[in-house]
């Protein structure tokens, strides 16, 4: 019974330490499992990969836009070649110019709230195609021989857009672009038109120019200036009111050659953003309509997203996919169910790409996963291993088997018994 203790003591302690090595590397393997999901990315088209290019590595793009009714069909404007248009997400591109005067720069592309007319405003005056981009017709009676920036469009009549030029100021037309009348009460004499944005719901129109920001709150019939807070001598490339995607009603901003600034009073003060983005030049803002708090920029180092409204920056994963010290002209969001973001860098790149899957980053916890489950089995076999050990090495010796009498019958006890016994 002596040699039985120290068994039992054994197994019962290798029990205990078993069962803490298991509860300590379920812990922590629940503690990476924490950790990986709260370094994983928030937004769907951000779980991994890098930026590729779609195949418009000859060309100058500086607009695109995307059919919302179905947005696996993508249109890129160039600064000399004209209009292309993609039927698969980018992957393949082919010109669309049939009436289109080439060579021509394409300044804004644009669905009206129809979703069936696309608009290019150009620097031969404004076209409209009623076919997805496979013809085109001048768009431009009373609207001077000038080069067409911007376009912007009433979402609640969908005859009604505007159209901002280089040296005429902007003009509105009731009629889907048969007939134009100036729009300029308030706007300073021949000056660009970068950008033009119109809330609906507010009936507000707003105008970026190289002079500042103005605003019309009668639809255009008259403007005023709401710069207040910006540099002197400052170029505004876009203005977006966040309104437009569903976001905060008061909320704007503006993309400028001396980086990003916010407004949360409509316009009337504008502050820069805190990061220190002064130095950098923004031609594009894209607001996220499914997260209106999700912004997308476009500068001369690349795509920063916010995920704010604007108070914080960080680069988009995989961005070293992108040419360095170019400038992004334009963001879109398309393909299958928004999934992809797109930006013009002369040719059109897409974020995830086709490799969006392999990233590095996203397989270090997951491959740290299964090293922990390894171990784990290792551990365990190993605790198993030294348990069967002390079992054989605690066991008794076996006793010599004890040899059992043999049954014989009486004539055989009478044939092997000596001779001469029992005469």
């Amino acid at each position: 019974m002596r040699s039985r203790k120290p068994l039992s003591t054994s197994n019962e302690s290798s029990a205990v330490a078993h069962k803490a090595l298991r509860l300590l590397l379920a812990l922590t393997l629940g503690w990476l499992l924490l950790i990986s999901a709260a370094c994983a990315p928030s937004s769907g088209i951000l779980a991994g990969g890098a930026w590729e290019s779609t195949g418009l590595q000859h060309e100058h793009i500086r607009t695109l836009a995307v059919n919302a009714a179905d947005p696996v069909q993508l249109y890129a404007g160039d600064a000399h070649d004209g209009i292309f248009a993609s039927n698969d997400a980018g992957q393949h591109w082919q010109p669309r110019n049939q009436g289109l005067p080439l060579p021509l720069a394409v300044n804004a592309l644009s669905f009206d709230a129809t979703e069936r007319r696309l608009y290019a405003a150009t620097d031969h005056g404004l076209f409209v195609s009623s076919d997805g981009g496979g013809h085109w017709r001048a768009a431009s009676a009373g609207l001077p021989a000038d080069n067409c920036t911007a376009l912007a469009f009433d979402l609640e009549r969908a005859s009604v857009l505007y159209v901002g030029t280089a040296h005429h100021g902007v003009f509105v037309s009731s009629d889907g672009g048969e007939h134009w009348q100036t729009a300029n009460r308030g706007l300073p004499p021949a000056s660009p038109i970068n950008d033009l944005a119109y809330v609906s719901g507010q009936r507000q129109l707003w105008a970026a120019t190289v002079g500042g920001i103005y605003r019309s709150d009668n639809g255009g019939q008259s403007w005023r200036p709401v710069s207040r807070g910006l540099p002197a001598n400052i170029t505004v490339y876009r203005v977006r009111p966040a309104a437009l995607s569903g976001g905060e009603p008061q909320l704007v901003f503006a993309g400028t050659d001396q980086g990003i600034f916010l407004s949360h009073d409509d316009g009337a003060s504008w502050q820069r953003n805190t990061e220190g983005l002064a130095r950098l030049s923004v031609r594009a803002i894209l607001i996220d309509f499914r997260t209106p708090t999700t912004l997308y920029v476009g500068t001369d180092i690349g795509v920063l997203r916010s995920n704010d409204s604007g108070q914080v920056w960080s680069a988009i994963i995989g961005s070293g996919g992108l040419p360095k010290n170019r400038q992004v002209y334009a963001l879109a969001l398309g393909a299958s169910n928004y999934g992809q973001l797109f930006a013009a860098v002369d040719d059109v790149y897409v974020f995830p790409g086709s490799s969006g899957g392999w990233n590095t980053r996203a397989f270090v916890p997951l491959l740290l996963v299964i090293a922990f489950i390894i171990l784990l089995y290792w551990l365990t076999r190993s605790n198993r291993r030294h348990r069967r050990g002390l079992l054989q090495a605690t066991r008794p010796a076996a006793e010599p088997k004890r040899q059992l009498p043999s049954f014989q019958s009486p004539r055989q006890q009478e044939r092997d018994a000596p001779s001469g016994q029992g005469q």
